[in-house]
Formats: C-alpha cells, sequence, structure tokens
C-alpha cells in the first residue's frame, strides 16, 4: 500500500515534465515571433530602400527637366512665381524674347510664332500678285495707248496727202485728234504716277515683312539653337566594346576585327557605361585607344593612348569615332585654321591623314586663304568641324586683314549652309575628342609667337646628400597604380633653413 502512494520524486518528476513542457513552449512561441519580426524589419528596409530610389529618381527627372528648360532655380515656383523660381524665370524669358507672340508655355509660343511666319510669307505672296496684276495693267493700258497713237499718225499723214479744199478740216480733225492724244498722254502719266507710287508702297510693305521674315526666323533659330544646346541631341551608336583590359601594360581588346574592315591606327574614344548619349559632348568620355593589332573576325588588339586614373577603362565600356564605319565611307567638311597642338602652325595635312587613314574623306574645305573647296554639303556630309576663326585684330597689313576677313566670311556661310541642309556642326576640340586623337608633345619655339608655359627663372634649392635617390610613386610610368601611403616625414630638401 506504501508503495502505490505518490512520493516526492514522484512528483518532482511530474513538476520538471511540466515545467519542461512549458519552457519549450513558450521558446518556440518566442522564436516564431523573432522570425516573423525579422521579416517584417527586412521588408521595412526593402520599402524604405525603394521609396529613397523613387525620391531620387523623382529629383533627377526634376532636375533634367530644369536643365531642357534652362532655368536651374532650386525653387519650382508652384505657389510663388518670382523671377527667382523656375516656372517664374520661364515665363519672364517668354515675355521678353517673345513679345507680343508670347504664350503661356514654351511649345505654344514655338507654334503661334510659326504660324505669324507662315503668315508673313502668305502676305507676300499675296502683295507679290497684287503688283504682277498692276504690272499686267500697265503693259494693257500701254498697248491700247500705243494703237491709238498709231491711228492717229496714219489718219495725220493720209490728211497731208489730201487736196488743198480739204485742208482745213483736215487739219481740225487733226487738232481734235492732238487734243485727244494730249488727254490720253496725261492720262498715262497719272497712271504711270499711280503705278509708281503703288510701287514704293509695294517695296516698303514687302522691306518690312521681309525684316519681319528675317527677325521671326533669327528668333526661331535662337530658340533652336538654345533647345539644341540644353538636350545636346546626338543620333551616334557605339562602335564597338571593350572586351578585356591589361592595366599593367596598358592594352585592350575590342570586339572589332577583320571581318569588320577595321584598319590599323584607328583611334577610338572610350565612353563610361553610364553614358548620356554618344557623341554628345566630352564630359563622357574617359579615354582613348589606338588599335595596333587585328587578331580575328570580330577581334583586335589596341594600347590606352589616354585615360582617366579615376575612371579607369574596364570591360563593357562602348568605344566610338565617327571617321569610321562598317562597311561605309563617311566624308566631312572642314573650315577655318587646324592647330591640332597649339604651335601656331597649320596642321590640315596631319588631320587630313588622320581622315584618310580611316578611309574617309573630306568634301567640302574652307581654307585658311579663305578659299572655298568642294560642290556644297551633301546628305552625305557627316559633320563640318569647325576650327579657330583668325584675329582680325592681329592682323599685320592690309592684305593680311583681307584674306582674315574672306575666311570669316566664308566659315560663316559654310554653316548657314550646314544649318540649311541639316549638317551637324562641331568644333575641332569636340571632333578630336570624338575620334580618340591625343596630340603628341608641345615645343616652344623660340620667334614664332606662341607663348611659352614654362616659366621664366629658377629656384635654388639645397639638395639632400643623404637622399636614397628612391622616385615617388606618385610619378612612376603607371598611372594605374595606387599610389602609396606617405609616411608624414618631410623631405629635408624643404627644411626650414635655406
Amino acid at each position: 500500500m506504501a508503495a502505490s502512494k505518490p512520493t516526492a520524486v514522484h512528483i518532482s518528476l511530474i513538476f520538471f515534465v511540466m515545467t519542461t513542457l512549458i519552457a519549450g513552449v513558450a521558446a518556440y512561441l518566442g522564436y516564431k515571433d523573432l522570425g516573423e519580426s525579422n521579416v517584417k524589419l527586412d521588408q521595412a528596409q526593402k520599402d524604405s530602400q525603394r521609396d529613397g530610389a523613387a525620391v531620387r529618381k523623382l529629383d533627377e527627372e526634376l532636375q533634367a527637366l530644369k536643365k531642357l528648360i534652362g532655368n536651374e532655380q532650386d525653387d519650382i515656383g508652384l505657389d510663388n512665381k518670382t523671377p527667382n523660381t523656375v516656372i517664374g524665370a520661364t515665363e519672364l524669358d517668354i515675355k521678353t524674347h517673345a513679345a507680343v507672340l508670347a504664350e503661356p508655355t514654351i511649345k505654344n509660343t514655338l507654334i503661334k510664332m510659326s504660324g505669324q511666319l507662315n503668315q508673313t510669307k502668305s502676305q507676300l505672296a499675296q502683295e507679290q500678285t497684287a503688283k504682277n496684276e498692276l504690272e499686267a495693267r500697265f503693259l494693257a493700258l500701254k498697248g491700247e495707248l500705243d494703237k491709238v497713237v498709231d491711228q492717229h499718225k496714219m489718219a495725220r499723214d493720209s490728211s497731208e496727202s489730201d487736196l488743198a479744199d480739204t485742208q482745213k478740216i483736215k487739219e481740225e480733225e487733226v487738232s481734235a485728234k492732238d487734243q485727244q492724244i494730249a488727254a490720253l498722254q496725261k492720262e498715262n502719266e497719272e497712271i504711270l504716277i499711280e503705278l509708281d507710287q503703288l510701287r514704293e508702297t509695294d517695296a516698303k510693305k514687302i522691306k518690312d515683312l521681309e525684316n519681319k521674315s528675317v527677325r521671326y526666323a533669327s528668333l526661331i533659330d535662337t530658340l533652336r539653337s538654345r533647345l539644341d544646346q540644353v538636350q545636346k541631341v546626338s543620333f551616334e551608336k557605339p562602335d564597338g566594346v571593350i572586351r578585356t583590359v591589361d592595366n599593367s601594360t596598358g592594352v585592350v581588346w575590342i570586339n572589332l576585327g577583320e571581318a569588320d574592315r577595321l584598319p590599323k591606327r584607328m583611334t577610338f574614344s572610350v565612353y563610361r557605361k553610364s553614358h548620356q548619349g554618344i557623341g554628345r559632348g566630352e564630359e563622357d568620355i574617359i579615354g582613348a585607344i589606338e588599335v595596333t593589332k587585328i587578331l580575328g573576325p570580330h577581334l583586335a588588339e589596341a594600347r590606352i593612348v589616354g585615360d582617366d586614373i579615376y575612371q579607369p577603362i574596364s570591360p563593357g565600356d562602348p568605344i566610338y569615332t565617327p571617321l569610321w564605319g562598317i562597311g561605309r565611307p563617311e566624308t566631312f567638311a572642314i573650315a577655318g585654321i587646324i592647330d591640332l597642338d597649339g604651335d601656331g602652325k597649320s596642321d590640315m595635312d596631319l588631320l587630313r591623314g588622320i581622315i584618310e587613314n580611316a578611309n574617309a574623306k573630306i568634301d567640302n574645305q574652307v581654307t585658311e586663304n579663305g578659299e572655298r573647296l568642294g560642290d556644297g554639303l551633301s546628305v552625305h556630309t557627316k559633320f563640318l568641324v569647325i576650327g579657330e576663326t583668325p584675329d582680325v585684330d592681329s592682323a599685320k597689313t592690309d592684305e593680311q586683314r583681307d584674306k582674315m576677313l574672306e575666311l570669316i566670311g566664308k566659315m560663316k556661310e559654310i554653316k548657314e549652309e550646314a544649318r540649311l541642309k541639316a549638317v551637324r556642326v562641331v568644333g575641332i576640340n569636340d571632333f578630336l575628342s570624338y575620334i580618340g586623337y591625343k596630340p603628341q608633345r608641345r615645343l616652344f619655339v623660340p620667334g614664332s609667337g606662341v607663348p611659352s608655359k614654362i616659366k621664366l627663372g629658377a629656384k635654388k634649392t639645397g639638395v639632400n646628400a643623404s637622399s636614397s635617390g628612391a622616385v615617388s610613386q606618385v610619378f612612376t610610368r603607371n598611372k594605374r597604380l595606387k599610389q602609396q601611403t606617405s609616411s608624414g616625414q618631410t623631405s629635408k630638401a624643404f627644411g626650414s633653413n635655406k
């Protein structure tokens, strides 16, 4: 009987088992809550990152819109449209530059100006038609007058051959006819005077309409130039990409080769992957390469001729040159003074050699003497490359001044032709950046008139005899090596005791 009763050991065991079960359940529930909390925390972080990215994208789009408009004030001006806000400044620009043709939006203003220009052209055509009608009327009246004069002359000649007894009658008839002729001549003179007055009035109206047309065309060209400058639209595409880079030797491999008819010594500009558009400007160009070996149908080796240590060339970077295209020759027009290395001498032959080496050609040119070569720009002309404009004030003789003025006039003429034929105009520096050309070294030639950038004189400094002779890593040939950390100790050559 005593063995069947629960003892303290039984009670302790039961208590221990229950305690263990309760603790296990509590631990499981706590672990489950902790997992759910971590999931919610991860989701909240992802939502925060997504919202932050959306805010940054919205801000980037807003900044891009400001640049497109041309007003980059900090305040948009939704509530207070002052000239210090984007909206207020834009409205002020429209009212200032478009005058009576101003509309609430830039687009509507341009549309209204285009309509006004078309209306002006229509009025000019109507005035020309009226002028033609007046000239036709004058010719008709003159023809009738000539007929009347001829008739009276014949009658007068006939009356002179009549008998003496009819002389008096004939003289009276002739007198009457003379009076009629005088009246007709007077009427003709009045008509001529009226026609001259109409001609002067029409000429003045035509001149006013032409002046308005020129002003409107100039304003449209100014607005279009501003829009092009803001947007920098380019339809150029990369010619290829960097496949592999060896930074230790400065050699890269590209995905162009023999099958693409790629010539040796072809130079390319290298763009960053996140570029804003090929051929827009120099801001996206991070380096330049020159082809040295053709290795396969779509493989070539090139050397790096220019790069940026802060933005090194890497695989996948696009490459571009306007000189060469797969299976098609390119043509260019050149105008102005071409000086590639700044030595004051013409480098036109060097530029021509670079272009012709790429199987391209120059179809039009305005030489340094102001001579125009070529049959005019065409749809095949890729770029009009503008060199330096001569400084007329630096002319030493009247003949030299006349040549400079002739060159400036011809450059203006070919620029206008490029505008009318939709040929893109680029400066010589942008063109050299696009083709990946890097000038060699600049030499100072005494007496050339080109100032030297070398400072006169030399500063004497003591030489530390105990120097190790090691060159700092900053000045090593390979710019891609990371600069070593300075020890913080100043060289004794720059000590305070001189």
